[in-house]
């Protein structure tokens, strides 16, 4: 009876720790850049960098470039939407919008048009708007850039922003205390849960956020708060990004595509 325990309580540890992986990654491209941050590629191909100030799109059959020296350095790049750019100058208070020629079509110089305003995070919104986050009343709110004005949605924030992701409906992000939030469009804000440290993160639903930490990628459950590591080949990597099935993991000379299936 005893030997028939030890064999049961042996296959169970044993199934545990050979659970199938639900996770698969297929190698389907590299591109080689001599960029010095990666940020994103859309749903076309293109890939988007930076390199001293300078944003470059680039694909295997074109390259362009957009560049403002006047405003200096480049804190945030939005690509939500390929066809309007957002570009984020912290320091000079400024923000520009690029179509997909990366063209200038909008450029905002806050501490000229709504001196009051000291945004944090600016990131794309619907109908002509912007996400905005105003250091200076610790508020989040929409940010009409056609008629330049600001309509604060929330309560003042108790807990710093440490990063932030949004999309044209909501726009969410993780406290200091690692604490996941989103807020609709009214200001109706949702917890959705606690996330474990990271150097990196990016929400690709509203229960799986892919997090970087050192060397390791994976991605973390929110409602189940369990983690698996992604299989990827790479044993450091600078960052990452995914979009409509696949994941771009950028090293120091090239970037190299994987097609991923997500539990």
């Amino acid at each position: 009876m005893q030997h028939l325990i030890k064999i049961i309580v042996f296959l169970s540890v044993f199934s545990g720790f050979c659970q199938p992986n639900d996770i698969s990654l297929k190698h389907v491209g590299t591109f080689k850049t001599e960029a010095q941050t990666y940020i994103g590629r859309d749903a076309f191909g293109n890939n988007y960098t930076l390199t001293d100030n300078v944003l470059r799109k680039e694909s295997n059959q074109t390259k362009q470039e957009y560049k403002n020296i006047s405003l200096g350095k480049i804190d945030q790049v939005d690509l939500q939407n390929p066809l309007q750019l957002v570009l984020f100058y912290k320091r000079m208070n400024a923000v520009v919008l690029l179509d997909n020629q990366l063209n200038e079509t909008v450029k905002i110089i806050f501490s000229e048009t709504n001196p009051e305003l000291q945004p944090q995070w600016i990131r794309m919104a619907s109908q002509n708007q912007l996400w905005l986050f105003d250091f200076a009343s610790q508020k989040l709110g929409l940010y009409n850039y056609l008629k330049r004005t600001f309509n604060p949605i929330t309560v003042t924030f108790e807990s710093p922003i440490t990063a932030t992701q949004s999309d044209y409906n909501y726009f969410y992000w993780i406290n200091k205390d690692q604490e996941l939030f989103a807020s609709n469009l009214f200001g109706k804000i949702n917890f959705l849960g606690k996330v474990p440290d990271f150097d990196a993160m990016q929400l690709i639903s509203s229960k799986q956020v892919l997090l970087k930490k050192g060397t390791i990628l994976s991605i973390y459950d929110l409602e189940k708060e369990t983690s698996q590591i992604l299989p990827i080949a790479e044993k450091s990597f600078d960052s990452f990004y995914y979009k409509d099935q696949i994941l771009s993991i950028f090293t120091n000379n090239e970037i190299r595509n994987y097609k991923i299936l997500l539990p």
